[in-house]
């Protein structure tokens, strides 16, 4: 698959499947794609070519601070939380707001009076109050601004679904993903484990600067990691073999010593 921005080319070989049930953080430098794979992701850019496949009934649900644009400034708050949430009740609905700081009479408030912040916490109760089965979140941290972390922790955690998202909240992230895929200049590297396990391979410096490390210098840390664990590993392997060859040649030698001393041996009578 391509995909570029007028001359500016962002991914030129890419090729990624995305699996059921994953929990995966986009990792990498600043401007090195991770917004634009979710706009492939969610069909919200076009490419320039090869496929973008949907699996079985896949529904998507994508979330960024300019998606506050879609809600409806003539409805009180727990209209618009309620207007694409089909069967849910006004009082789960009030829960869930509640958990993003919409109590009380706040859920009376019209739209068009909310704040930026208000409008993108709004913004994402409706995907949760109506989850797709595929769930992209581009920079949560930055738009939902004056949410509990912990609160959204909770919701997520009770979220079934496929998950891919960008955030630069350390807790967040160690809470919510499985898997890490690191983005740089065109080219993806899987990590098919959690942040800490992603920490380890990489040899960041810092979990922080983990998040944005360049891929050039991870990967060759990764390699040379890799290449060394490689090698102490035959050396072991080696050292068994030899250990093992030793000890059967042991038994051997006295095994014969037995059997010659057992014919030598003449009962004393």
């Amino acid at each position: 698959m391509q995909q570029a921005y007028g001359q500016h080319t962002v991914y030129s070989n890419l090729n990624l499947t995305i699996e059921r049930g994953q929990r995966t953080v986009l990792v990498g430098p600043n401007g090195a794609g991770k917004s634009t794979l979710l706009k492939i992701l969610g069909g919200l850019v076009g490419i320039r070519a090869g496929e973008r496949l949907l699996g079985h009934n896949v529904s998507i649900g994508y979330f960024a601070q300019h998606r506050i644009g879609t809600l409806d400034a003539r409805r009180t708050v727990l209209d618009e939380a309620l207007a694409d949430a089909g069967n849910i009740g006004e009082q789960t609905a009030r829960t869930v707001l509640g958990s993003f700081l919409f109590r009380g009479d706040d859920v009376f408030k019209s739209v068009a009076v909310l704040s930026g912040g208000e409008k993108s916490r709004l913004a994402l109760v409706k995907i949760l109050l109506q989850p797709p089965n595929l769930l992209l979140l581009d920079e949560l941290d930055h738009a939902p601004r004056h949410v509990s972390i912990d609160a959204l922790i909770q919701a997520l955690r009770q979220y079934e679904g496929t998950l891919v998202f960008i955030s630069h909240d350390v807790h967040f992230i160690r809470s919510i993903a499985s898997s890490v895929l690191h983005i740089n200049a065109g080219h993806l590297t899987p990590y098919p484990g959690d942040y800490n396990y992603y920490l380890e391979k990489s040899q960041a410096t810092s979990e922080r600067d983990a998040l944005v490390a360049p891929l050039d210098e991870g990967n060759d840390r990764i390699k040379q990691s890799a290449l060394s664990n490689r090698k102490r590993g035959i050396r072991e392997i080696r050292g068994d073999v030899r250990r093992d060859a030793e000890r059967k040649q042991a038994s051997a030698t006295e095994r014969r010593a037995r059997e010659k001393t057992s014919q030598n041996w003449k009962p004393p009578f």
